[in-house]
C-alpha cells in the first residue's frame, strides 16, 4: 500500500506522514528529499526556491515523472506500507498511480493557518511574510512542463482532507478515521 499526500504549503502533509509512519507502521519517503540528496552531491544550498528551481531542472532533463520513478526505485515494497510527501506534479501522480495500491490524499487548510504554520516551523528559505507566502504560493499553482503544477496535481487526488485544526489529538482522531476509511473502501487488510 502506498499513500501519496499532495496538498499546500503548510497544510499537514509532513506531521500527518510523521503520525501515519509512526502509529500506523508506514515507511516515509519524500520526493523532495531526492531533490536534496542530489543538490547535496552539487553543492547547492536547499532553500525552497532552490529546491523548486532544481526539482524543475531534473525533471526538464530526465522527465517530468523522474522524482516519482527515483522514489519507487528505492522503496522495498514487500509487504510494506508507504506514505510518499512532495507530490508537486501530475507526471509524477501518473508515475506513481501505474502501481495499484496507491492512494493520493489532497491535504488542505486555510491559507491564513498555514502562513501561522511556516511561521512556527521557521524552516530556512521559508517567506516570513504572508505576501512573499501568497507570491510564492502562486508561482507553484500556476507552473507549466517541468514546474510544479501543484493545483492541477492536487486536482488528481483521490480523497481530500481538510487540516484545519492545530489540535494534534483532533488531527490523530482524523487521521486514524481516514486510514481506516481507505482500508475498507480498497480492501486492504494487514
Amino acid at each position: 500500500m502506498i499513500i501519496g499526500l499532495t496538498g499546500s504549503n503548510c497544510s499537514g502533509k509532513d506531521t500527518i506522514a510523521e503520525y501515519i509512519v509512526k502509529e500506523h507502521e508506514y515507511k516515509h519517503c519524500s520526493l523532495s528529499d531526492v531533490i536534496r540528496e542530489i543538490m547535496k552531491e552539487e553543492n547547492i544550498e536547499t532553500t525552497r526556491e532552490n529546491l523548486i528551481a532544481f526539482g524543475t531542472k531534473l525533471r526538464e532533463k530526465n522527465g517530468y515523472g523522474f522524482l516519482a520513478r527515483k522514489a519507487l526505485e528505492k522503496i522495498e515494497l514487500n509487504n510494506s506500507k508507504y506514505c510518499i510527501t512532495s507530490i508537486r506534479h501530475p507526471d509524477e501522480v501518473k508515475e506513481l498511480k501505474k502501481r495499484k495500491d496507491f492512494v493520493l490524499i489532497n491535504v488542505d487548510s486555510p491559507m491564513n493557518i498555514r502562513f501561522e504554520r511556516m511561521q512556527r516551523r521557521n524552516r530556512q528559505g521559508d517567506p516570513q511574510i504572508f505576501e512573499k507566502f501568497i507570491e510564492l504560493e502562486e508561482k507553484e499553482y500556476r507552473n507549466k512542463g517541468a514546474g510544479q503544477q501543484l493545483k492541477e496535481t492536487m486536482k488528481m487526488a483521490d480523497i481530500t482532507f481538510i487540516n484545519d485544526s492545530n489540535d494534534m489529538k483532533t488531527l490523530e482522531v482524523k487521521i486514524d478515521e481516514l486510514l481506516k476509511n481507505i482500508e475498507d473502501k480498497y480492501m486492504i487488510k494487514e
